[in-house]
């Protein structure tokens, strides 16, 4: 029996998802527009809508999926009236919610027809709230994710080693960034050497093996 990781991989590769078509949110896995194109595409999904209200501020339509014998309904909605200077009672601070609303209904009908939904997908456009992380964002989390295996006790001298120097080809591509900081935290966990290159320490290791006991 497939794990739900497994199964996952298995539909990744079989819609050709990418890493740039997913981020996390703090309670699922969330598909960009262009994810949820691809996923569409992969299964072949038509998507037929019936508007059951369309009103200057408010929409809301019926969509029907349809993937070879297997055909679902859902519903799409959009309140104009969350905007960043109010507290409104909407769920979209866009103007045009009939589109938001098409892009909700396709979303669902997708995720739900391609398997996803229930592997804890759900698309961008389904709430104001899925954004993607910004790129200060990304940087910090991929920072503290180095941080935290570089402290990890099963990370390796050679691991640490491997980490540096990836970290400071980034800085030598993009000087005065924040790639330093990993550099640093490798250094205090496994000290200077960690920064060496193999012929620096193999140079080290000679001048240390060739001292008389007495002087160490």
């Amino acid at each position: 029996m497939s794990t739900k990781s497994q199964t996952l991989n298995n539909l990744y590769k079989k819609y050709g998802l990418e890493q740039e078509d997913t981020f996390k949110h703090a309670h699922y896995t969330i598909l960009t527009r262009s994810g949820i194109e691809k996923v569409q595409r992969g299964c072949n999904i038509q998507v037929t809508y019936e508007v059951i209200k369309c009103e200057p501020e408010f929409a809301c339509v019926k969509a029907t999926g349809t993937m070879g014998d297997a055909v679902i309904e859902t519903f799409g909605s959009a309140k104009r009236g969350k905007v960043p200077t109010t507290k409104g009672d909407g769920n979209t601070s866009s103007w045009y919610v009939m589109e938001i609303t098409e892009k909700r209904a396709m979303s669902r009908c997708v995720l739900k027809l391609a398997g996803l939904y229930e592997l804890g997908h759900m698309g961008e456009d389904e709430s104001e709230d899925f954004k993607p992380p910004t790129r200060s964002q990304q940087r910090s989390t991929e920072i503290n994710r180095y941080n935290d295996e570089l402290n990890n006790k099963t990370c390796t001298f050679e691991r640490a080693r491997e980490i540096v120097a990836e970290m400071q080809e980034r800085e030598d591509e993009d000087p005065n960034s924040y790639w330093m900081v990993v550099v640093n935290e490798a250094v205090k966990v496994f000290g200077d050497s960690v920064t060496l290159t193999d012929d620096q320490l193999t140079t080290l290791e000679e001048k240390y093996s060739n001292q008389p006991e007495d002087e160490f």
